[in-house]
């Protein structure tokens, strides 16, 4: 779907997909004027008009995702196309694939999203599929195939966290990962991977974050880490960290340390220069992130292999705040500034790890207590 300049250089065509034939049709000029679009914004406007009015009132859901995959195959690549094919296929097909869209309600996700419930999927992944619907709705508006979003309104899940539900790993337990790690993977693969996890366990970045950092986003002379873009599921470097603006990470001596070490590594393999990844594809080259799934599946191999629970490679991020708050007893206020988020969300996820802060602020007021009960018990002389 494209507006095009006309090849003699006067005025605009509309190309783009009859919703009705299914096939792409050339539209040279305004019926309503019978002369050649004058501007873009004119034909842009007749474009949405066109195919407003072409829509299908009995196209099916199955149909329209067809339409969207084809189009999500052009832009990414086939594993990709191949994963969200799967999702829909096992989670969404069964519920509205032989469902007109135009006959779709709000009730309809909401019957997915309980069904998904008692099945035992979490709430996270629930609202991921629900949301992935309400896309592909939202791209058949926007490519003509409907003139509305009929599930447009749903709200997703409430999703509460508290740090019951964390999985993490102790000091001890993840050093047992890391001595794992050259007897679970060949050399080269050993070096790199004990990199990546390290400096997440270090850091407590997000994934996307990590996979996202170039080296021209690490300043060794102040000693600071610019988390300003984050890379997204699509393997897409977008700017900001996944949940606002981007922040920054002051190093300490451990992870500058770990940070010259991979700079020694990275310089000495082909394509380095100040926008490589610090983390690149191994196999793509140093100018292609790391691949989306490939530090989880190194996180569930090593747990197994090292018979531990698999804490998700997000599960690092809990661990290393779990780690600052127990042993070296940071604040909230400090966890909050090291991880780049809220002091309200870290009190909302990791409440109970502050337990000890909070005996401490007991035993200190314990201090204090007796002279001030004696203070206020003391009857006035008259």
């Amino acid at each position: 779907m494209a507006v095009i300049r006309n090849d003699n250089g006067n005025g605009y065509k509309i190309r783009c997909l009859n919703p009705r034939r299914k096939k792409m049709t050339t539209i040279r000029r305004n019926p309503k004027t019978g002369l050649n679009f004058q501007t873009k914004r004119e034909a842009k406007e007749y474009e949405q008009y066109y195919l407003k009015n072409q829509v299908n009132l009995s196209l099916k859901f199955d149909s329209l995702f067809r339409h969207y995959i084809d189009d999500y195959m052009a832009q990414k690549i086939s594993s990709s196309a191949k994963d969200v094919e799967s999702w829909y296929r096992n989670n969404i097909q069964p519920f509205i694939g032989k469902r007109k869209v135009s006959s779709l309600k709000i009730v309809d996700l909401e019957i997915i999203a309980q069904s998904m419930q008692k099945d035992g999927y979490s709430v996270s992944y629930t609202n991921k599929m629900t949301t992935n619907v309400n896309t592909i709705c939202n791209w058949g508006v926007a490519h003509g195939f409907l003139d509305r979003n009929p599930v447009a309104g749903y709200k997703p899940l409430k999703q509460i966290k508290t740090s019951e539900d964390l999985k993490y790993w102790t000091p001890e337990q993840f050093k047992r990962v890391l001595a794992a790690i050259p007897e679970r993977y060949k050399d080269s693969d050993a070096i790199y991977i004990r990199f990546f996890v390290l400096f997440n366990y270090l850091t407590g970045i997000r994934k996307g974050e990590q996979r996202a950092l170039q080296w021209n986003n690490i300043d060794f002379d102040r000693n600071i880490i610019h988390v300003d873009y984050h890379v997204n599921e699509h393997g897409e470097r977008v700017r900001g960290r996944k949940n606002g603006n981007g922040y920054s990470i002051v190093m300490d001596r451990a992870v500058k340390d770990l940070l010259l070490e991979i700079h020694d590594f990275m310089k000495q393999l082909d394509g380095y220069s100040r926008k490589a990844y610090v983390f690149p594809s191994m196999t793509k080259g140093m100018n292609c992130p790391l691949g989306t799934y490939t530090p989880t599946r190194w996180i569930k191999e090593l747990a197994e292999y090292c018979d531990l629970p698999n804490i998700t490679f997000h599960g690092l991020r809990h661990s290393a705040c779990s780690y600052w708050t127990s042993v070296v007893g940071l604040s909230p206020y400090e966890v909050a500034d090291k991880l780049g988020d809220t002091v309200k969300v870290v009190l909302e996820v990791y409440a109970d790890f502050f337990h000890e802060q909070k005996r401490e602020v007991a035993e200190k007021i314990d201090r204090h207590s007796k002279a001030l009960m004696k203070l206020l018990n003391e009857e006035e002389e008259v």
